[in-house]
């Protein structure tokens, strides 16, 4: 009897035993389990102040072929204003379209410790070179308005208009205004004339656009009646003699239409026309961009002459928006975005970013 108490009180205290050693053990594994939690939460909490602390120490550089320019000027004002608003250091540089320099600026911002670099090239040439010194410097690097290509070749994520698509847009409102003003009745010589670079794939694209449209739109289909002026920079001063050269040559010519890969040279063309005793009845001209000199002309109710108004400003912003999610989110960068455009004339000018009362 005595045997078998004593076996009775034996079990009851292992199983008490097993009971407290299971209980502390349990306690131990959620002892472990929630500091592995709060661990993880501080963790988490400070990799966020990491991330905020890395986006408000950002430096974003920018280097403008001509940023004298008001397309440049525009567009780096829309960049800056992303930066600002998110607390970024924004350095701006000009390149003033020397390729040497390009080149100097990217190796003075690198030095100058910027986290992504942004340019619009003096020349796609140079686009490898660009890339590998910031490769090697370990920065991020997207175009705005010019595309380039890598040192290996591959596409630089970019940021611009749809080059061809806002020729053809051009190109159709031409077509539309030229049909309605007869210039294509019997007894009218008529010529398309794409004032333009052929220096750079992304202008001769907007004048590729350009003459698409036209020639679907127009009886305008004979090569013989369309000519290209070749200017040395697009810029006003060398686009002018360059129209004047053009519309001398074709003295027969009663109905002129011009195209433009920007206003600068679409203006040349209506000031060629003005100056050969064209009547503005006979000449329709198209620009692309909406910036002051196109904003000039429309101003004084110039109806003969359109632009393809765009936003610079947009390019910029969204260009630094994309490349802030991307260094502070790791969302990958876009091969290419497009910021489009609207047809300008003198109905609807002072809707452009550019104009000023």
């Amino acid at each position: 009897m005595k045997k078998s108490l004593i076996k009775i009180l034996l079990v009851v205290f292992l199983v008490a035993s097993f009971t407290v050693v299971a209980n502390i053990g349990c306690k131990a594994v959620a002892t472990e389990q929630t500091a592995a939690e709060t661990t993880a939460a501080e963790t988490t909490s400070a990799a966020q102040e990491t991330t905020a602390k890395e986006a408000s120490d950002l430096t974003f550089g920018y280097i403008s072929k001509l940023l004298t320019h008001p397309w440049f000027t525009t567009e780096s004002a829309g960049l800056e204003k992303f930066c600002n608003e998110n607390g970024i250091k924004y350095i701006s540089a000009d390149a003033n379209m020397d390729d040497e320099k390009c080149l100097e600026l990217v190796d003075d911002l690198i030095n100058q410790g910027i986290d992504a670099l942004f340019i619009c090239v003096t020349s796609q040439g140079i686009g490898p070179a660009v890339t590998e010194k910031c490769e090697k410097a370990g920065i991020p690097v997207m175009t705005i308005d010019d595309t380039i290509v890598d040192h290996n070749g591959k596409p630089v994520p970019h940021v611009g208009m749809p080059t061809k698509d806002v020729g053809i847009m051009g190109g159709e409102a031409l077509s539309k205004l030229a049909t309605e003003r007869g210039f294509f009745n019997e007894g009218n010589v008529y010529k398309l004339m794409n004032v333009g670079s052929a220096k750079l794939s992304v202008l001769m694209e907007r004048t590729e656009g350009y003459t698409e449209a036209i020639t679907k739109n127009t009886p305008i289909k004979d090569p013989d009646d369309i000519i290209f002026v070749e200017t040395e920079d697009g810029m006003m001063n060398n686009a002018l003699p360059a129209c004047n050269a053009a519309v001398s040559a074709n003295p027969n010519v009663t109905h002129w239409i011009a195209t433009g890969i920007n206003d600068d040279c679409a203006i040349a063309a209506v000031r060629a026309f003005e100056e050969l005793g064209i009547d503005k009845a006979n000449y329709l001209s198209c620009g692309l961009g909406g910036y002051d000199l196109a904003l000039e002309e429309l101003a004084k109710g110039n109806d003969s002459f359109i632009t393809v108004g765009l936003r610079p400003d947009n390019e910029g912003y969204q260009a630094g928006e994309l490349m802030y999610k991307f260094l502070t989110q790791g969302i990958a960068l876009p091969e290419i975005t497009y910021v489009g455009g609207t047809i300008v004339g003198v109905n609807n000018y002072k809707e452009s970013p550019f104009w000023k009362e």
